[in-house]
């Protein structure tokens, strides 16, 4: 299924058992990179359909027809690529090439290559309708965005450049397809160089596709007026994005650690701040707390390194065997952030303050889904009756109540839209359509005869004539 991906295959999961950095110091330069992801066989980049050998005479037309062809012809290509590199990374098959991009919609595919990627963040519990049995039965929900917006989260946990990034309509409506296979080119290039994930193939002008299927791709692109984006350029724009060279990088690292050793907190901070230390959100009032964490996550790795190496020279090991890598730094941080968060979530709940707690909420280091401005009073209300059951509140069940709370909110808000129409049914004087509206399942009401449409309608007409106030629920 994933021809040419077994020896690669084999090469990066024994990487991902080594130093992060150490094979980032051994590694070729992004552009480097990227001329061995798009020159390498140049005889083969020209695409089998479409070529204009030197010979040939075309008119104008012709050759402008020839070139939206082989725009067609090549974003097939990578789509190609896209869907084998996902699936040497996910170890499961995907839609074919040519239904790739409506199959990425519901963000299910995304999810997951989220959990490949960054675990620790996305969880497959967190991935919705992860078998996809809700989508084959009744299509794309609402709820399938919150898997793109997962992804999306995910990217940014490892530092990968917001540059790339699609629109979460780009993906659920389809709005700029390109951008997205674009995307997850790009995203393929940089955990390639973090040793997390294989090396994405060129397929370019190595894949047949039918004449239909070019033409019908063409079309697509046509219709939404998108231009294509420049995957021949991916390498150069990663290297201006992470203009950091792995030697300074390297040192800041090393700079980090000796500061952890000193066990001055401001300190720590300070070089945790260094940009080419290439760490996210560091919150200065927290600088106590991230030397606590990160002496800690030392201590530990640094005993284990002792227990495994005995037999060791001191030569012969790694120099990041018993040091912090950039990633494990970068985990403590976030470690403490999302620990600080949780808790400014509980103080707004123990003082009642919806402004606060709705803030709190919304804080990128808990990065709950589906946290609305309009349902805070239910947040409040809701936590509030949880903390007298517990007095403290982790982030799992934080995001469940978050998610608790906007299903009763929008429950409730269907249930006052129904009794709004069952109100309208009942002065339009028609007991079928007073009966139907009563028996909406959104109106919760109790069992509904329709024998008794004539009754319904009698006495909740002369209800409504002597309470024009009151709904059919009192």
């Amino acid at each position: 299924r994933c021809a040419g991906f077994e020896h690669e295959s084999a090469a990066w999961r024994s990487r991902r058992d080594t130093s992060v950095f150490s094979e980032r110091l051994e590694a070729l330069s992004w552009r480097s990179c990227d001329r061995m992801y798009y020159e390498e066989n140049t005889a083969l980049l020209r695409p089998r359909y479409g070529s204009i050998v030197d010979d040939e005479r075309l008119s104008a037309e012709e050759m402008d027809e020839r070139r939206r062809q082989n725009i067609a012809y090549e974003y097939l290509c990578h789509l190609e690529e896209a869907k084998r590199w996902m699936e040497a990374c996910l170890e499961e098959e995907l839609p074919a090439t040519t239904e790739l991009e409506e199959g990425l919609r519901n963000g299910v595919f995304l999810g997951k290559l989220a959990k490949f990627f960054a675990p620790k963040m996305v969880s497959e519990k967190k991935i919705y309708d992860r078998d996809q049995a809700r989508y084959k039965r009744s299509g794309l929900h609402f709820r399938h965005t919150d898997n793109t917006v997962q992804w999306l989260r995910a990217m940014e946990s490892v530092g990968f450049p917001k540059i790339f990034y699609p629109e979460t309509t780009d993906v659920y409506d389809r709005k700029n397809m390109p951008r997205v296979i674009y995307c997850i080119h790009a995203l393929s290039l940089y955990l390639y160089k973090l040793g997390i994930a294989p090396q994405i193939q060129d397929l370019l002008g190595k894949v047949d596709f039918t004449e239909e299927e070019i033409s019908n791709m063409r079309k697509e692109l046509e219709k939404y007026g998108i231009q294509m984006p420049a995957f021949s350029k991916i390498g150069g724009i990663l290297a201006n994005e992470l203009s950091v060279d792995e030697a300074a990088l390297h040192a800041a690292v090393i700079a980090i650690n000796e500061a952890i050793d000193k066990g001055f907190a401001e300190q720590t901070l300070n070089t945790l701040k260094n940009p080419n230390a290439m760490l996210r959100n560091t919150q200065d009032s927290l600088a106590q707390e991230y030397q606590d964490k990160l002496s800690q996550t030392k201590k530990i790795k640094r005993e284990n390194a002792s227990n495994r190496s005995s037999s060791v020279s001191s030569e012969e090991r790694d120099v990041y065997e018993e040091l912090l890598t950039q990633s494990e730094v970068q985990n403590s941080v976030n470690f403490v952030n999302t620990k600080a968060a949780v808790k400014e979530v509980n103080d707004a709940i123990s003082r009642q303050d919806e402004g606060a707690l709705l803030a709190s909420l919304s804080l990128p280091a808990l990065g709950l889904l589906g946290v609305l401005e309009s349902n805070s009073p239910w947040y409040l209300d809701h936590f509030c009756s949880c903390k007298e059951q517990k007095t403290q509140l982790e982030k799992d069940e934080i995001q469940r109540v978050v998610s608790s709370c906007n299903e009763f909110a929008e429950a409730h808000k269907q249930k006052l839209e129904s009794v709004a129409a069952i109100n309208t049914a009942i002065r339009r004087g028609s007991p079928p359509h007073t009966v139907a509206e009563l028996q909406n399942p959104a109106a919760q009401l109790p069992i509904v005869y329709e024998s008794a449409a004539d009754l319904y309608q009698s006495e909740l007409f002369n209800l409504q004539k002597q309470s024009p106030g009151v709904s059919p629920h009192s």
